[in-house]
């Protein structure tokens, strides 16, 4: 290709424009950098207020003023007060439990996170959670416009002072409580907490104390001990943050007693000659607690140090008067405190112990007591049912635990004993998730942010100009006389519903665009269905008058055709296979009638206007396996399945339309006798689709490649589009690597389990652990619920009569009951038919033979249940069998695999496939390989 002058003078322009544009737009940068955020703290306080305060100094910039960090409700009856943390969100419990106050295992964001949920006591918690975005004038702290999930709203559009926004997001965390047996609503709280990462202890050099019970907060110099600057707010602070970069960084912050804040400021600071404060040498003591204060009336809970001897509430309250132990216990002073952390700021140790010294059991009660018996100024309604003072720090209780969480299918039981040390209950605990690795993807963004002008400028300069260049070229290559535009592929395939034309290609000798008849066939160069690899063309024809699909075949690739057309006379009597009519060949081109058909799957899965004529996604994999079954079991290889080559038929008579599997180009037949093919037997089909054992050298292809293919499909199709391996430039390495993701399956009538335990067999990279075709036509995943609710009955009359001491399949049943029970079954299931249950016979919920036995005896004296029950079961065998399989989403294929070795008995027949386990065959090639 030669490029004229023209060309050059256009890449030089847009070169210069694109460096120019980035030098202009650094400078625009600078002039609207943001010198407000570096030089100064966002402090938050508990009433919903931000300021912006300079660092070195304390002046308040500017404030704006939200919502309240905290709203809270007191419950309706009595029972336990739940308390928040105002900083972190954590929860704490008090005024029903007869080891007083304790700290609950979960905080209110996690709980969110994991609702709907209930706890061990039988509440049940309902969470929400809302973001805000603010952009905020970085001089002025006005509020510019406010983004959130509803749209946006432009607040104070006249007040900017020209600086480039800064963008602050806020989180609003709801909690509602309800009680599982009234249904009323007990308790709920919101807790609203600004978007920010966790500030590194080791890398920041100040160091903030805040009072726990007023807004006092001492800001200092960690190296020096300097102290910078001295403030008090209107209302308790509860967070401060840096500013870092483009978001808020939450620094630490300790805090502390008033008391104890105000004798640290006069007793231990010295001043210099230059008049600055510094803390003094020496070594200072505190007691850890938990102070228990109130805004508004509603009670909050800060972690916060006190000084050593000031009396902490350890209880909430005598249930009785009685005698106090007035007599101090000896104490030792030999015996050197223990230090749970030590502070240094500026030379000087502030050290937190962990006992407390020099004060008796007695003393620490009375001032206790007394803070209790001061009067409370607020009216009785709106008065704080929790001690206000610093207690006792409190352990996590085993009381309020989450069960329902974890996996979605079950608790897990292993994470319920870390966490609770507790081995009779089943619950689980919260898990936080590591920061090794966010933090490396953070620094990745920084510094992609940092050259994120550099990059866009390069892509420009680059970019345009060769997009330039190639639509010069393409404008040249069009007017060049006798070349005509080639078609492009039509991505769904060979289908009767594209309305692409085209002309014909320039090899083909009529280039008229009339009809061509060759023999029996005719067809229409102008109406084009799609194209194929190899110069294949299908176009809309006629075959005696019958609509077809002609397939349009070079002679490179004769060889397929014959191939193709060879078994699909074999193999084209089946439904769910592409019906063949008849081949003709001309010097130039053979040509093959097929039957036409409606769509692809592709076509069904991503398009939202074709019509599916009811067939539902389940049986449209059942038809696709039962065509490839056939295939099989004529020997036949199909190495070519995906979306492409399956096609939707056009509806019949009734309406309906089914699978059918198509394109036999790539087909190879077996041997008598051989059950596989060597890697050279030809082509492999299609990237991203293709089964990995295919790449590896002196492999041995089997019928199990095209069940690896048909598990990607049962992905896409129960994805909605997506690939089991990932996006199509991964595909292949993923599918070689093994790794795999199918968490987007949507739900069905099989449930989430049982799909996911299909496909992850049929995707397996061992070819020797895939099912056959066979194997998935009979897993429970194409059963229906009546086929199911027979199954568990089926089950339960045969281990009725085993005994439980001596029987080996009661044993294998019973592995693992509690992950398939999730704990206790009863637990699980309404109180109506909880309650019928216990009217008759006692059930162990720790069983699987007893909830087998308790849906057999359910299910055969349906009729005679009270309304209620029948009610809450919904019908047989639809709603009766989801009620449980929606419990316990692992019964089925639990109860299935238990059972799979007594398939030979006569009442197990129907559910499983009879013929050698999973691949005997695959293992049998493999075996000869190695």
């Amino acid at each position: 290709m030669r490029v004229g002058p023209r060309t050059y003078f256009v890449f030089i322009l847009v070169l210069f424009i694109g460096i120019l544009s980035y030098f202009a737009s650094s400078t625009d940068d600078k002039k609207n950098s943001l010198s407000v955020p570096n030089a100064y703290l966002f402090v938050s306080t508990i009433d919903g207020s931000m300021h912006a305060v300079r660092k070195t100094t304390g002046q308040v910039k500017w404030s704006f003023k939200e919502d309240p960090v905290l709203q809270s409700t007191f419950p309706l009856r009595p029972g336990s007060v739940f308390v928040p943390d105002p900083h972190d969100g954590s929860l704490y419990a008090i005024g029903a439990m007869p080891e007083g106050l304790k700290k609950l295992p979960f905080k209110i964001p996690e709980l969110v996170q994991a609702s709907p949920c209930r706890s061990s006591d039988g509440m049940m918690y309902i969470g929400r959670k809302s973001d805000v975005w603010y952009a905020i004038d970085p001089e002025t702290g006005i509020k510019l416009q406010t983004l959130s999930i509803d749209g946006s709203q432009t607040v104070c559009p006249s007040m900017t002072s020209g600086k480039a926004p800064i963008f602050l997001g806020r989180t609003e965390y709801t909690v509602t409580m309800y009680d599982a047996k009234t249904r009323e609503k007990r308790w709920n709280t919101t807790y609203l907490d600004y978007s920010s990462a966790i500030a590194n202890d080791y890398e920041y050099d100040m160091f903030h104390f805040a009072s726990s019970s007023d807004g006092r907060v001492v800001s200092m110099e960690l190296d020096s001990g300097k102290i910078y600057w001295e403030k008090k707010f209107d209302s308790l602070v509860v967070g401060i943050y840096e500013w870092n970069g483009d978001s808020l960084l939450k620094v630490p912050v300790t805090h502390i007693a008033k008391e104890t804040l105000r004798k640290l400021m006069e007793n231990m600071t010295i001043t210099d000659n230059s008049g600055d404060k510094f803390i003094d040498s020496g070594e200072l003591y505190f007691d850890a607690s938990l102070y228990v204060g109130e805004h508004e009336g509603k009670p909050y809970a800060l972690p916060s140090v006190i000084e050593e001897g000031t009396p902490l509430i350890e209880r909430y309250g005598r249930l009785i008067d009685g005698p106090r132990e007035s007599t101090p216990k000896p104490t030792q002073p030999d015996q050197p405190p223990g230090h749970a952390f030590k502070i240094t700021i500026g030379g000087v140790n502030l050290k937190l112990k962990n006992e407390k010294q020099n004060r008796t059991p007695g003393e620490i009660e009375d001032q206790a007591e007394k803070k209790r018996d001061k009067p409370n100024t607020q009216s009785e309604g709106n008065k704080t049912p929790v001690a206000v003072g610093h207690h006792k720090v409190p352990s996590i209780t085993p009381r309020f635990r989450i069960t329902h969480l974890a996996d979605p299918f079950y608790p897990d039981p292993q994470t319920t004993d870390d966490y609770y040390d507790d081995e009779d209950d089943v619950g689980v605990g919260l898990r936080e998730s590591g920061g090794k690795e966010s933090m490396s993807q953070e620094q990745v963004m920084e510094m992609l942010k940092m050259h994120e002008r550099l990059l866009y400028t390069i892509l420009a300069t680059i970019g345009i100009p060769l997009v330039i260049i190639i639509i010069f070229y393409i404008e040249k290559r069009n007017t060049t006389p006798n070349v005509p535009p080639d078609v492009p592929a039509n991505p769904a395939g060979f289908t009767a519903n594209s309305s692409e034309q085209d002309n014909i290609s320039a090899s083909d000798d009529d280039s008229s665009s009339g009809l061509i008849t060759v023999g029996k066939i005719s067809y229409n160069p102008k109406d084009l269905l799609g194209r194929g690899c190899e110069g294949t063309a299908v176009y809309r024809g006629k075959f005696e008058n019958r609509s077809v699909a002609v397939k349009r075949i070079l002679p490179d690739c004769f060889s397929f055709a014959n191939n193709e057309v060879t078994l699909l006379k074999e193999s084209d009597e089946h439904p769910n296979v592409i019906r063949y009519f008849c081949t003709e060949e001309t010097p130039q081109f053979r040509y093959i009638a097929i039957e036409l058909c409606a769509a692809t799957v592709q076509e069904y899965v991503e398009d939202s206007t074709f019509d599916r004529h009811g067939l539902e996604a389940i049986e449209l994999m059942e038809q696709t396996m039962m065509g490839l079954s056939h295939l099989h079991s004529l020997n036949i290889v199909h190495r070519d399945i995906k979306p492409h080559n399956i096609l939707i038929s056009k509806p019949n008579a009734k309406g309906e339309v089914k699978a059918m599997l198509s394109d036999f180009g790539l087909c190879k037949k077996l041997a008598h006798g051989r059950h596989s093919l060597t890697s050279q037997s030809g082509a492999i089909g299609t990237d991203g689709w293709i089964a990995p054992e295919m790449f590896r050298p002196e492999c041995k292809m089997t019928r199990a490649v095209d069940i690896f293919s048909a598990g990607c499909i049962f992905y896409y199709i129960l994805s909605g589009g997506l690939h089991a391996f990932g996006d199509r430039f991964k595909q292949q390495a993923n599918i070689i690597n093994g790794d795999f993701n199918i968490d987007m399956v949507k739900d069905c009538d099989a449930g989430e389990f049982t799909s996911k335990e299909l496909l992850k067999q049929m995707i397996e990279s061992d070819a020797t652990k895939r099912p056959t075709v066979h194997n998935v036509l009979k897993h429970p995943f194409f059963w229906s619920r009546a086929k199911q609710l027979a199954f568990l009955q089926d089950v339960s009359d045969r281990i009725e009569k085993e005994d439980p001491e001596m029987s080996s399949l009661l044993r294998e049943l019973e592995k693992d009951s509690i992950r398939v029970v999730r704990g206790d079954w009863n637990v699980h299931l309404g109180t109506e038919l909880r309650g019928d249950l216990r009217r008759f016979r006692s059930y162990r919920g720790e069983l699987v033979r007893d909830l087998l036995r308790a849906i057999r005896n359910k299910k055969h004296h349906y009729r005679e249940l009270p309304e209620d029950v029948r009610r809450s079961l919904g019908s047989v065998p639809d709603g009766y069998v989801k009620y449980f399989t929606s419990r316990f989403p692992r019964l089925i294929m639990h109860t299935y695999n238990v059972l799979k070795p007594y398939k030979h008995e006569p009442v197990f027949n129907t559910y499983y496939d009879l013929r050698p386990d999973t691949n005997d065959n695959v293992k049998k090639a493999t075996e000869k390989v190695s």
